[in-house]
């Protein structure tokens, strides 16, 4: 599906109709948590390539693909259930009074909190539904890895195709992906080297993923397991995503890093072989696109000019600014809506040193942890930490502190919890392996 929707999107319906049948049986008959999952995770392969343009069928799709299959399993199981397991609240305690928070603080202030419903609250109280019905204990991890390592081969064989830029300008710039052409959408390195999108058309995303596999593959005891690696690893500077990336250095220090480092004949010549290809790499991306990889690479340095965080910068003090009127918060979704009366002066855009455009944006994006700051105030935003770190740090291992942290600077300057149902499978995933005994009690003891 991946491969006809870049390359032949005209003939997807012929490919989607059949893997939505054979979704639901598995869905309806065999109760298949794992199913859902990768239907939300496959959902932009979907619904703007079955109809493009169709603002109906687009939503119908939505619905069939991210909502309902859901909410048939919660059905399903509350419908067997004689006896609730209590018990499972305490262990997402913090998350469920988090939970109450937003929905009491959005009916209080309801102009806005429309448009955090679909992407923030549901997801949140899906993931919930699901562990309290122990729904995340049934999902197959091994055939997750295969959707993984299947889907990431595509991505890297599409991504080097000779027409990849192409393909990927066109099916957003006509609308074969949303329901809205996105002709101007930011989708290159410095306008020159193309971003891998992936399967789910968001580098972002795709690049998270990337660390969704490699905890599969730790969890699992499969970390040595070198292809999958590598196309994790492939995968994810293929998008040029920074946090993912920091994400990625740091999963990979939590995983690999020894104890004690204890130098042997195989690691040294692991590392020269590793060192040649990394000199090799730089030398080719230096001669042919030395001026973006350099620009690019200085954009991890938080003292540049054009830094990662310097380019929230507008959005950080803006939503600074109106925290510190109303420490109590302003309403949910009212820095990140378009109809708030906002006017953020964010830079210029310069070409040879001569300013050619003013940037102005309408309401806050990426610059989470100010914007939630500003939107529900320092009550709402204490228990969406306590929250977090509920959910990722709940087996208190170095892996799982090495992820948190990487979540935690990247929500600087992204908005990661505003990513639907990307965000509840992200967590459902984690959550699931992380409290997983019969996993953990065959990991190596890593402690923090």
């Amino acid at each position: 599906m991946i491969l006809v929707v870049f390359k032949k999107p005209e003939f997807a319906p012929f490919i989607i109709i059949p893997i939505l049948l054979i979704s639901y049986y598995k869905i309806l008959i065999q109760r298949d948590i794992t199913t859902v999952i990768i239907l939300m995770l496959s959902s932009r392969l979907i619904m703007g390539p079955f109809n493009p343009g169709s603002n109906l069928t687009f939503n119908i799709l939505n619905l069939i693909c991210n909502y309902v299959p859901a909410l048939i399993i919660v059905i399903y199981s509350y419908l067997g259930i004689t006896k609730f397991d209590f018990n499972r609240l305490k262990s997402l305690k913090w998350t469920v009074v988090y939970i109450i928070f937003l929905l009491g603080f959005g009916f209080m202030l309801p102009r806005y909190t429309k448009v955090v419903i679909a992407p923030e609250i549901i997801p949140l109280i899906l993931f919930f539904l699901l562990v309290f019905i122990k729904a995340e204990q049934k999902i197959e991890y091994e055939y997750l890895l295969k959707f993984f390592r299947y889907t990431f081969i595509a991505c890297i064989i599409i991504y080097l195709s000779p027409l990849f830029a192409h393909e990927m300008k066109y099916l957003f710039a006509e609308g074969l992906i949303f329901k809205e052409e996105l002709p101007f959408i930011s989708l290159f390195v410095k306008r020159i080297i193309p971003r891998n999108t992936g399967f789910v058309f968001d580098f972002r995303i795709m690049g998270q993923l990337g660390s969704l596999y490699l905890l599969l593959l730790y969890y699992l005891g499969k970390k040595n397991n070198y292809i999958d690696l590598f196309l994790l690893v492939t995968i994810t500077i293929m998008t040029f995503s920074r946090g993912p990336i920091m994400i990625m250095l740091l999963l990979l220090l939590g995983v690999y890093a020894p104890q004690k480092i204890k130098v042997t004949k195989k690691g040294m010549n692991i590392s020269f072989v590793l060192f040649v290809l990394l000199i090799s790499l730089s030398i080719y991306l230096f001669n042919n696109k030395g001026d973006v990889i350099k620009k690019y690479v200085a954009t991890y340095n938080p003292f540049s000019e054009n830094s990662a965080i310097s380019q929230r910068g507008g959005f950080i003090t803006y939503s600074m600014d109106y925290f510190y009127k109303n420490p109590l918060g302003n309403g949910l979704g009212f820095m990140s809506s378009n109809d708030a009366g906002h006017e953020i002066f964010t830079g210029y855009t310069r070409h040879n040193g001569r300013i050619i455009f003013t940037n102005y944006y309408y309401k806050v994006t990426d610059a989470y942890l100010a914007m939630s700051l500003a939107e529900k105030g320092i009550i709402g935003f204490v228990l969406f930490v306590l929250s977090l770190v509920e959910i990722f740090y709940s087996n208190k291992n170095r892996v799982s502190l090495f992820f948190l942290i990487g979540l935690i600077l990247n929500l600087i300057g992204t908005d990661i919890p505003k990513q639907g149902f990307y965000y509840f499978t992200l967590i459902l995933i984690y959550y699931s392996l992380s409290q997983n005994k019969d996993l953990s009690a065959n990991l190596p003891k890593i402690s923090t």
